[in-house]
């Protein structure tokens, strides 16, 4: 069958995401469809997705924490009900290589969660897969090489292809079950990210003593999370919109952007004080008939709610200690990051995922 339209919406930080989605649309008009590319961050799914089984919409986004990022669930609760229109779902996962061994990365539910949202919205999913890219977590290792980096691409754009073609044929394409089943009975910890662990984890980032203010991270962020702070020497401050994906830190023209290791063990011992123990136990003895109730379940919320503030608190003190030079350096020296080589995919520039429009 011939699509008359293909809107693939994607979510990327470093570019590998951008990368598959570019390479199906290639495909598309190959077929003589009218096929766009589209960051989240600046569709208008309401505007641009029609209905019916001649239109094709994509999403592809990176794998967070084994499954979808926050960011790119938000955006397909929001999508416009459209009956029988066709979709497909493509996330990117960890790809690695080590020598001349490849190891595949896990997707976990990130491919059929936004599928079954889609199911629910009308849309008639096509297909499902995964799809190995180079590893970005430049916050936990270094970056790959070029050599190894390009390696990867090029073993994956053969099958991103094959999955591309299948879907546009008109055939179904349901892969990454095994990766399905291992992200089921990883969704404790999925939850945990959603809930907990991107929110520390984006409170990790600080500019070193490298950066000029140039504010380049925060002109790009595609979840808009980064805010230039201060009136004479502006440096960036991330808020708890961050998604984690790494285009900051791996796109800064200075190497400045640092996710500290240091900081991140005060950071844990500041987040998991039992506080609502203390409350919980003072209520008690206070108020008498407040000890019969589920103290599980609400120091549970209390403790949530005081990581939440004790996390934002405390970043919000580190911002202002690292202003002074032999703080920053001290932080700066202590993390790993420091000394971590940066990685985006290699053909992709900053540019090339903020237009809004890739016609």
């Amino acid at each position: 069958m011939s699509y008359q339209t293909a809107t693939i919406y994607f979510m990327s930080g470093t570019g590998n995401s951008f990368r598959a989605a570019t390479w199906i649309a290639e495909m598309a008009r190959e077929q003589e469809t009218d096929a766009r590319v589209v960051p989240i961050d600046s569709g208008r799914p309401a505007e641009e997705i029609e209905e019916g089984g001649s239109h094709l919409v994509g999403l592809v986004m990176p794998t967070h924490g084994f499954t979808t990022p926050w960011q790119m669930l938000r955006f397909v609760l929001r999508l416009p009900h459209r009956k029988g229109t066709h979709a497909f779902v493509l996330p990117t996962r960890a790809g690695t290589k080590f020598g001349s061994v490849f190891l595949p990365g896990l997707e976990g539910t990130a491919g059929y969660l936004p599928a079954l949202i889609l199911a629910l919205k009308g849309y008639r999913v096509r297909g499902v897969r995964g799809l190995d890219m180079p590893s970005n977590w430049t916050a936990l290792h270094p970056g790959f090489s070029q050599e190894s980096a390009e390696a990867i691409i090029a073993r994956s754009r053969p099958k991103a292809l094959r999955f591309a073609g299948t879907i546009l044929s008109g055939r179904p394409c349901f892969g990454s079950l095994i990766g399905l089943l291992l992200g089921l009975l990883l969704l404790p910890i999925s939850l945990g990210y959603l809930l907990a662990g991107r929110f520390f984890l984006g409170r990790l980032f600080f500019a070193s003593y490298r950066c000029d203010g140039c504010g380049v991270c925060a002109r790009n962020c595609p979840a808009d999370a980064i805010k230039m702070w201060g009136k004479h020497d502006p440096r960036p401050y991330w808020t708890y919109r961050c998604e984690n994906c790494m285009r900051c830190m791996n796109f800064c023209p200075k190497n400045a952007i640092e996710a500290g290791h240091s900081w991140a063990v005060i950071l844990y011992f500041v987040a998991v004080i039992p506080v609502s123990d203390h409350v919980l136990n003072w209520l008690g003895s206070q108020v008498p008939w407040l000890a019969s109730l589920n103290r599980a379940g609400i120091g549970m919320l209390l403790q949530y709610g005081y990581m939440l503030l004790a996390i934002s608190a405390a970043y919000f003190l580190f911002t202002l200690a690292i202003k002074v030079p032999a703080i920053n350096r001290l932080f700066a020296f202590t993390t790993l990051t420091h000394y971590y080589r940066r990685y985006h995919e290699p053909e992709t520039r900053l540019k090339d995922m903020a237009s809004k429009d890739r016609s």
